[in-house]
């Protein structure tokens, strides 16, 4: 049995400080609760002044349970984990600062809420059966995972550890994961953020062929897509950075008039569903003028039939970019539309992503670092397509 400090008794009477003096960190305030108080005060063990100060409320334990719990807890505030606990735990504490006291016991707590709907009155009578239901129970809890089910059971040994070192006969029986693991009283769900991935895998028959054309993406299309995306940026540069003049004015009346003239399509974008509307942006940079100068035409009387005529004869938007990827032996498009090319570089991003994440492991939720790292070691196309 852990010795307690020389100024608490072996048995806490009701005036029993509930921290020793020697304990006490921040005097203050907050007194030392004494062992009678509905309350304990964890104040006096904080030494940060900004940090939350927690205290244990035991009006919330059943009442026939509390007193045992009550005797464990003081001694777990006042004396640390026996040493024998110790071995074959390397990660346990002998002792825990405030928070993890409060942590513990509102654990406790729940337990034995639970003992006492089972009609429990005592911790003696908790036997290996007890302990299994119990940890089956919680496992199979609402949003139940390792970490916290993990964090339960080590609480619950602290209880039997406390408990067992201030009875003078046996009481609860000895927690079976104690000496048998935990392992095989977790849920079968791994933790997250442990470099366990909770999602399911992908089946092979759907991930096959999803990762070859992934793949297929970045090392057959990319060239034109990206070629495409730097050429539609040069025109909406063009569009918003172009001086309004007569002469670009002009070049744009002459464009239009010569396209209804020989009753040809006028380049459109889609437009609510299957409504066109006329593609302002990649007529003007194609014709080399403001694209204020396109929407002030169309408020011009001589061209309000222009919006009727473009729902009527809508037209494509092609970029003079080359197309060398092939499916087969055909070119994999005639051309891209300046339309689509902020969603082609968005499928390529996925495409890449796809295949980073697969290839490396990654999770979704790690794209952050990762992914930067990856960028500057991979020096390729995937890389750079990913930023």
């Amino acid at each position: 049995m852990s010795a307690l400090p020389a100024e608490l008794p072996a048995l806490p009477a009701w005036n029993t400080p509930v921290i020793a003096t020697s304990l006490v960190l921040a005097p203050g305030p907050v007194p030392v609760s004494i062992y009678a108080d509905e309350l304990w005060h964890l104040a006096p063990l904080v030494a940060n002044p900004s940090a939350t100060r927690p205290h244990l409320d035991w009006a919330r334990f059943p009442e026939a349970l509390r007193p045992q719990v009550q005797l464990a807890a003081w001694k777990m505030i006042n004396t640390p984990l026996p040493a024998s606990m110790l071995a074959g735990h390397p990660t346990w504490h002998s002792r825990l600062g405030p928070h993890g006291i409060h942590d513990t016991v509102l654990r406790w707590q729940r337990f034995t809420l639970w003992l006492h709907h089972q009609g429990l009155t005592g911790l003696d009578q908790i036997s290996d059966g007890v302990w299994g239901t119990w940890a089956d129970h919680v496992a199979r809890q609402p949003g139940a995972h390792r970490g916290t089910v993990t964090k339960d059971l080590v609480a619950l040994t602290r209880l039997w550890a406390f408990d067992s070192a201030t009875r003078p006969v046996p009481g609860m029986a000895m927690p079976p994961w104690n000496h048998l693991g935990v392992d095989d009283f977790l849920p079968t769900t791994p933790t997250p953020g442990r470099g366990e991935n909770t999602t399911e895998p992908i089946s092979p028959a759907t991930m096959g062929p999803l990762l070859i054309w992934a793949l297929r993406m970045v090392d057959d299309f990319a060239d034109d897509i990206l070629a495409a995306w730097t050429e539609s940026q040069r025109l909406a540069d063009i569009a918003a950075h172009t001086p309004a003049s007569p002469t670009s004015k002009a070049r744009l009346k002459h464009y239009l008039q010569d396209l209804i003239a020989g009753s040809q399509p006028v380049p459109s974008r889609p437009n609510a569903g299957t409504v066109h509307a006329l593609a302002n942006t990649y007529i003007a940079g194609h014709v080399g003028c403001s694209s204020s100068q396109v929407n002030g035409l169309l408020a011009a009387a001589p061209w309000q039939h222009l919006l009727t005529y473009v729902r009527d004869n809508p037209g494509s938007c092609p970029l003079s970019t080359p197309i060398t990827g092939l499916v087969g032996d055909s070119r994999w498009t005639a051309f891209i539309d300046f339309t689509e090319t902020r969603e082609l570089l968005r499928h390529l991003g996925t495409a890449c992503f796809i295949v980073l994440a697969y290839l490396t492991g990654m999770r979704p939720a790690e794209n952050g670092a990762e992914l930067h790292l990856m960028q500057h070691s991979a020096g390729s196309k995937y890389a750079r397509i990913s930023r």
